[in-house]
């Protein structure tokens, strides 16, 4: 019985069947995506990370690193990679060389000469280290004992390879720096085989101390997350073996953990959390606009059967079974398109994850997620249920009607969910508890539903109004078309729901089109900005003059030094970065780059160099009181510290004009150089206060190297070289008072080699903030010499300076300095060519285009992603079940039609007619739908969160991009007028004559 009464009815219960499968799919569609969302988002963070940020480098100088980096065991993590090492110095102790071994190396080097060590005591070396096939490399820690004598134990070159200090294999290490051209320091490692560790008589480990003196082999392994293996439910395991690895290094000095997964950690962390709640809005909507559609269809269906339920009534059924009758047909119908809407979920869901996010992320239906289609189900059930109680409840002469008689209709649905927007959108205006700080919050997803349906409640009402108006006109003009037109979308019942749900559902996807336009846009510029050039090379850390020796080496590439601040500091090269960074003019009035980055130089002091293994200052001692210490301090810049040396240079006594004092190591080979002189004054307690000691002036300064001094060009008489201008005839003159800057002098002076403030090209106004600086001690401040509303390469408040006044006033590098080589539009692949051809490893790769991606992977991103599919085909559906419900409306008049036929009513007119009615109603509605959609965009967007973080720089723009919304809305408008058209055709072929001959009920 039930399946003979779906076959009968088989078109609107193939509507039912697809509205609950679509309902369904919107319901599971949400849960999947962000699960396969969240998975990607984990990949993509681990596979775009340098190698310390998605993995752990175990050391230990007693234990097995590899033993002990095996008990975290998950899957998801690759098996630990084992090594050891050892810094030695050669005999000559000129270099020190790591002699090491690491499983696997051979197949992460290119052999150019030889073979790969086999053998104990056996080596391959670079290149660069000058080291010849066959060669012997003695070290000092590598010895034997013959006859009571130590002697050193000679290692066998048997190889040589060029190294790819990009490769992860090698955990991002400064390994090479042979290769990269920097002679001072370590050399390039000795690659040798376990055995060598074993033969070399040196104890497996002592302390941390004798590995770090080169007394003893260092063991590490080297562990890699596997983001194929990993989904995004396994990111609290991954958080707990982070904890585990990590808390070995916090264990005692034996075993110390080098790793930045913590950021990497709560990076991923913060994207999926602004995943969840965006995805629960967007399926919310998306299912309510469902429940709609299953309501209004199974009350079409109930309706429909509307003469038999009243036969069954008058054949004396109970009330169960008469439940049983009118639930049997909706039931089994969502029923069956429970799994239809499962299946169809799970398919796009994987379309959607190869497109948008990718090809490898699983889509799985897991538990919780398989409960959203049942619960979608449910509320077709509830709509079936209210819909039964109608039909059995309702009087048999009622359910015989064609035409239901017309009821008064109640504002009061309209007036609660109107009042229900209207106070949504005071509380999104206000920037309220759904609102962030920066007046975002993902709350303002809810704008466009309540804005679409509280347009489409108005509009449902405004419709038969606007018509009743026509009453008066189209009864003396127009013809009978207009006339029975205008009467039908009046008192058409079917009018009311195609109005809600059209619009409702069109609102929505014009909506999604306009936030997807303007997202895509606001994407594309903060990729740009915040990128900086189109492809951006995170190189090997070094020095500024390293970096603008390799970018002054290959054409259109720029050195950048990025500090993060805050505020942010970008050091470069003027002239180069011009070439290559993303300017608009209209970032700063419409000038140029070209035009405005020469205003980054200022006339500077040359630097002071110092090399030598002495400095000596001759001094004109002034009046020293008794009880009163004076020191004269010089602050000295050295290699490869970020802090200054400072040398207690002089102890100034009365007598004596002549003091020395060591310079560092580093100085002996190195280019040191002096950066600052500084009087310390210290009095006792029977030092005489009221008369201070005088001025101590600076006549000359040298520099003792290969046991000659020679003079240092200090300009310690030249005013414009020292800051402040104490410089005079008899030379630099400072201040032994401890109250000097009242008494009017000085008692500290700097070369001045660099401005204080540095012109900077900025992006907000600096106040009174200190750039980092290179060395990250936020020493000079900064102004803006050229203030722009966006700069390339900051992501936040800051400023560009050159690159030779940040080396200027650093005192090294810090270990937050990151070094990149920016390159132009279309020349990625040139330069990243003239890096590896310059042995410069490149840690990684940034493009805009990625950055664009990647924000569109974030979770408001993917959110915005969801509602655009969804909503596009939720928008198809609506409007094929208001076709539908118009259709069956109509239907139900085909005696009307086919009485005025037979009256003599002509089927121009009759077909002008049902078009009008058609037309008139699906126009409505779209209209509805698009005005609602564009008011939500206009509302909604600037609260809308579109990143996961959002960005400072550059402002958004919010401005709707019309191309994409007039394209929705003209198709929208088009289908309408098509499905009016076609549905007036199909009833009109449907009136005869003969119909007039079947019993009226």
């Amino acid at each position: 019985m039930t399946l003979r009464g779906l076959w009968r009815r088989r078109w609107l219960s193939l509507a039912l069947l697809v509205v609950a499968a679509v309902t369904v799919a919107a319901a599971s569609l949400g849960p999947l995506y962000a699960q396969a969302a969240r998975s990607a988002v984990l990949r993509d963070a681990l596979d775009t990370a340098p190698p310390d940020h998605r993995g752990w480098r175990v050391t230990s100088v007693r234990g097995d690193a590899a033993d002990l980096a095996r008990r975290v065991s998950v899957p998801y993590l690759r098996p630990p990679v084992p090594g050891a090492e050892l810094l030695s110095p050669d005999p000559r102790g000129k270099k020190t060389y790591p002699l090491m071994w690491q499983e696997g190396q051979c197949g992460h080097v290119t052999l150019l000469r030889g073979r790969c060590p086999r053998s104990a005591m056996e080596i391959m070396v670079t290149r660069a280290s000058g080291f010849r096939v066959g060669a012997d490399v003695k070290l000092t820690s590598i010895t034997t004992r013959e006859d009571g004598e130590e002697r050193l134990v000679p290692l066998r070159v048997v190889g040589i390879y060029r190294p790819d200090p990009g490769d992860p294999f090698w955990f991002g290490r400064n390994l090479f720096p042979q290769t990269a051209g920097v002679g001072e320091g370590n050399g390039d490692p000795l690659l040798t085989v376990p055995e060598t560790q074993t033969l070399s008589g040196l104890p497996a480990g002592a302390s941390a101390a004798d590995a770090a003196a080169g007394n003893a082999w260092t063991g590490f392994a080297i562990v890699y997350t596997d983001p194929r293996m990993i989904n995004g439910g396994d990111l609290a395991g991954l958080e707990s073996a982070h904890a585990r690895l990590a808390g070995m290094g916090r264990s005692g000095d034996a075993v110390t953990v080098f790793t930045h997964m913590d950021d990497t950690l709560a990076r991923i962390r913060r994207q999926i959390d602004s995943l969840s709640v965006p995805v629960t809005l967007v399926t919310l909507q998306l299912v309510a606009l469902g429940w709609l559609l299953l309501f209004l269809t199974v009350r079409d269906l109930v309706a429909a059967r509307a003469p038999e339920t009243a036969l069954a009534r008058l054949r004396g059924l109970s009330t169960a079974r008469m439940w049983a009758f009118g639930l049997s047909e909706p039931v089994v119908l969502l029923l069956a398109a429970l799994p239809l809407g499962l299946a169809a979920a799970w398919a796009v869901s994987a379309r959607l994850a190869g497109e948008f996010l990718r090809a490898d992320v699983p889509v799985t239906l897991d538990g919780p997620t398989a409960l959203y289609g049942p619960a979608a189900v449910a509320g077709g059930l509830l709509a079936a249920a209210a819909a039964a109680w109608s039909a059995i409840t309702r009087p048999v002469v009622e359910q015989w009607r064609r035409t239901p008689r017309a009821r008064r209709r109640t504002w009061i649905p309209e007036a609660v969910v109107l009042a229900l927007t209207g106070v949504g959108l005071v509380e999104l205006l206000a920037g309220g508890p759904i609102s962030g700080a920066a007046g975002q919050g993902t709350g303002a997803l809810l704008a466009p539903g309540l804005l679409a349906v509280a347009f489409a409640l108005l509009a449902r009402r405004l419709l038969p109004l606007a018509c009743a108006a026509l009453f008066r006109l189209t009864r003396s003009r127009g013809g009978i078309a207009p006339f029975l037109a205008v009467r039908q979308i009046a008192r058409g019942s079917a009018t009311g729901s195609t109005v809600i749900v059209l619009g409702a559902g069109l609102g929505l996807a014009v909506f999604a089109v306009a936030a997807w336009s303007v997202t895509s846009r606001n994407f594309a510029e903060v990729a740009r900005v915040h990128n900086g050039a189109e492809t951006v090379f995170v190189v090997r850390a070094g020095d500024a003059a390293t970096l603008r020796r390799v970018s002054a080496g290959i054409p259109g590439s720029a050195p950048v030094i990025r500090m993060p601040g805050p505020p942010v500091m970008l050091a470069t090269d003027p002239g180069r970065f011009a070439a290559v960074a993303l300017w608009r003019p209209s970032y700063a009035g419409g000038r140029a780059l070209e035009e405005l980055m020469p205003r980054l130089a200022a006339p500077v002091a040359p630097r002071v160099p110092l090399t030598g293994d002495r400095i000596r200052a001759r001094l004109a001692v002034g009046d020293i009181p008794p009880g009163w210490t004076i020191v004269l301090f010089a602050n000295v810049r050295v290699p490869g510290q970020d802090r200054p040396s400072v040398l207690p240079l002089a102890r100034p006594r009365h007598g004596r004009t002549v003091y020395e004092w060591g310079l560092p190591p580093a100085c002996r080979t190195g280019t040191c150089e002096l950066r600052g002189l500084r009087v310390q004054s210290t009095p006792t307690g029977t030092s005489d206060f009221e008369h201070p000691p005088g001025d101590l002036g600076v006549v000359g300064l040298d520099v003792r190297r290969d046991g000659r001094w020679t003079a240092l060009d200090a300009g310690l008489t030249d005013r414009a070289r020292w800051r402040p201008a104490v410089a005079g005839q008899a030379g630099l003159v400072l201040s032994m008072s401890p109250w000097s800057g009242a008494a009017g002098g000085a008692g500290a002076a700097v070369p001045a080699t660099f401005s204080d403030p540095l012109p900077a090209l900025t992006n907000g106004t600096p106040g009174n903030r200190k750039l980092p600086g290179l060395d990250d001690s936020f020493a000079s401040g900064y102004a803006p010499a050229v203030p722009a509303a966006a700069v390339p390469g900051l992501d936040a408040a800051g400023g560009v300076v050159d690159i030779e006044l940040a080396d200027r006033a650093a005192y090294g590098y810090s270990d937050k300095a990151e070094f990149e080589i920016w390159a132009a539009p279309g020349r990625a692949g040139a330069v990243l060519t003239g890096l590896r051809a310059a042995g410069v490893p490149v840690l990684a790769t940034r493009t805009t285009a990625g950055l664009r991606t990647g924000y569109a992977s974030e979770g408001p991103g993917l959110a915005l992603i969801l509602l655009v599919v969804a909503a596009g085909a939720a928008a198809l559906l609506a409007l094929g079940r208001a076709v539908l419900a118009l259709y069956a409306a109509a239907r139900r008049r085909t005696l009307e039609l086919a009485a005025l036929e037979a009256a003599g009513a002509r089927a121009g007119p009759l077909r002008r007619s049902l078009l009008i009615e058609q037309a008139v109603t699906l126009t409505w509605a779209g209209l509805t739908g698009v005005l609602a959609g564009v008011t939500a965009a206009r509302v909604a967007l600037p609260r809308v969160p579109e990143f996961a973080e959002p960005p400072l720089t550059p402002a958004l723009a919010y401005t709707i991009v019309p191309g994409p919304v007039i394209l929705v809305a003209a198709a929208a408008l088009a289908a309408c007028l098509v499905a009016a058209a076609a549905t007036a055709e199909l009833l009109l072929r449907g009136v005869r004559v003969e119909r007039l001959r079947e019993a009226s009920a």
